[in-house]
């Protein structure tokens, strides 16, 4: 699903983040497992709808701008302190995989699975059964 932004009636602050509100559509259009390409300006925005809460992130990986919403979602094995060091199942159908070169991105909070480096993440919500995105 590909969508070019509408603005809203008027820009918002979000948080600490103020930005133009963007009509993504109808709430029922876009059911949970979906996914979208949003284009505001020159950036393309990925969103998701998992399990039927919305996520934005940065939609270009940043290793060769592969489109991160066309890349499967998965979950992903980690290993660390908090698993006491074994390997352990993670985060099903939360993982976006760069459908470029596979480097994984937690669609929830943008970061990178094994680097230090997180996208961008954008607010959505759904306002009068409209899905709205700040961006």
């Amino acid at each position: 699903m590909t969508a070019e932004a509408k603005p809203a009636d008027a820009p918002e602050a979000m948080g600490a983040r103020a930005g133009r509100r963007i009509n993504l559509g109808p709430a029922a259009d876009f059911p949970p497992g979906a996914r979208m390409e949003v284009k505001v300006g020159r950036a393309l925005i990925a969103v998701f709808n998992l399990a039927g809460t919305y996520y934005a992130i940065f939609g270009r990986c940043p290793h060769q701008s592969a489109p991160l919403s066309r890349g499967r979602l998965q979950g992903t094995v980690i290993c660390n302190a908090e698993t006491d060091w074994q390997t352990q199942w993670s985060c099903e159908g939360e993982i976006v995989v760069c459908p470029g070169h596979a480097m994984e991105f937690h669609v929830k909070t943008g970061r990178a699975m094994g680097y230090d480096l997180a996208l961008r993440t954008y607010p959505v919500f759904v306002e009068d059964g409209q899905v709205m995105l700040i961006a």
